[in-house]
């Protein structure tokens, strides 16, 4: 009788063993359920119906706690819909668990990035995208926010290393980034009036972009703040020289430091040099004419102005300095043709713009028209 029982006993225990695993490995019930509403929660997402998927998704973590990519995109959702406090808790909790694999970690690291980037908690946000970067040296995602962080917080240096080491990953030869940071370093000296030490650095960033205009206009700023007024002149013709195109950028830095130095004057040849390189260079025109117009040769400075209104009849400076010279002269009948002239045209600017208007009104009827 006892042998009875034990081997009831063994069949009994056996029977709920094999029902356990087959419950746990083999019934397709659930987990194809669990897989279904996955699918349709995507499907909602980009079908951009984020509580219908959010909804889904936690009936598939309810069923299916093993999917960590449904969590993930729970989280997502909670922070894009202003509950970046929730999506980090939701994320965090991830972090617990074991047996998760280098993808899934590195997926994590970037959902608890954006969580603390949104939350505004940079200290944090830095130390997972260092965690990032530890797990995944090679991928960009991790420096390119960390850049971020660190462009918003002034932190030049850091920055600095930071972008070197995504052009390393880049294989980009270009050092134009780099430039660019030493040269905010160079800023900070020069605002706390530190000016040698400040140009070393905006010499270093010529050294890595030697068509870096900011460079060149910053260490003539620097030797001005040290009445260095030659110096400026001469580093800011460098800028003539090597970029052309920016050379309007220092032709009002130029005019006040020659003024400073008694050689007014110069400002002449100077902007003849950067019309050379480019003629349509507007700044350039405007001070050419305006030292015309200064020596008392008006005939010169008109010259120029009219042309300037004939290919910009938009830009209002020349408009007023020709309407001036005009008045110095006392040339009532050139004053008076100018200004039909002017009135002329905006009444065709009129025109034209009503005509724009009517043709797209008549292209949008007619749209309509073939749709209906």
């Amino acid at each position: 009788m006892v042998e009875y029982v034990l081997v009831f006993v063994v069949l009994m225990i056996a029977s709920v063993a094999l029902y356990a695993i087959y419950e746990r490995y083999f019934r397709p019930t659930s987990r194809t359920s669990s897989d279904q509403l996955y699918v349709e929660a995507l499907q909602n997402l980009l079908d951009g119906r984020a509580e219908t998927a959010f909804t889904k998704l936690r009936q598939v973590v309810a069923e299916d706690s093993a999917n960590i990519d449904a969590y993930l995109r729970l989280g997502q959702i909670l922070r894009e819909h202003k509950r970046p406090d929730r999506a980090l808790q939701v994320h965090k909790d991830l972090t617990l668990r074991g047996g998760l694999n280098r993808d899934q970690k590195q997926a994590i690291l970037k959902q608890l990035t954006r969580d603390y980037a949104a939350l505004g908690n940079d200290e944090m946000t830095q130390a997972a995208l260092k965690e990032l970067i530890a797990l995944s040296p090679d991928d960009r995602y991790g420096y390119d926010r960390l850049l971020e962080v660190q462009k918003r917080q002034r932190r030049w240096d850091d920055a600095y290393e930071t972008a070197g080491r995504i052009l390393r990953i880049e294989s980009n030869k270009s050092k134009t980034p780099l430039a660019v940071f030493k040269y905010q370093q160079g800023l900070q000296l020069f605002k706390k009036k530190e000016h040698h030490k400040a140009r070393v650095l905006f010499k270093e960033a010529l050294g890595l972009d030697p068509s870096f205009a900011p460079a060149y206009l910053a260490i003539g700023d620097s030797y001005v703040e040290e009445q260095r007024y030659e110096d400026a002149v001469n580093f800011w013709n460098k800028l003539i020289e090597a970029v052309p195109a920016e050379s309007y950028r220092a032709i009002e830095r130029l005019k006040k430091a020659l003024f400073d130095l008694g050689r007014y004057g110069d400002i002449a040849q100077i902007c003849e040099d950067i019309l050379r390189h480019s003629p349509r260079d507007l700044q350039a025109r405007l001070s050419l004419a305006e030292f015309h117009e200064k020596k008392g040769e008006l005939d010169l400075a008109e010259e120029i102005l009219t042309q300037i209104v004939e290919e910009e009849p938009e830009n209002l400076e020349p408009i007023l300095e020709l309407i001036r010279i005009h008045v110095d002269k006392g040339d009532q009948k050139k004053l008076e043709k100018f200004m039909k002239r002017l009135a002329l045209r905006r009444e065709k600017l009129r025109i034209d713009a009503d005509v724009s208007a009517a043709d797209s009104t008549r292209a949008v009827i007619a749209v309509k028209t073939d749709s209906a």
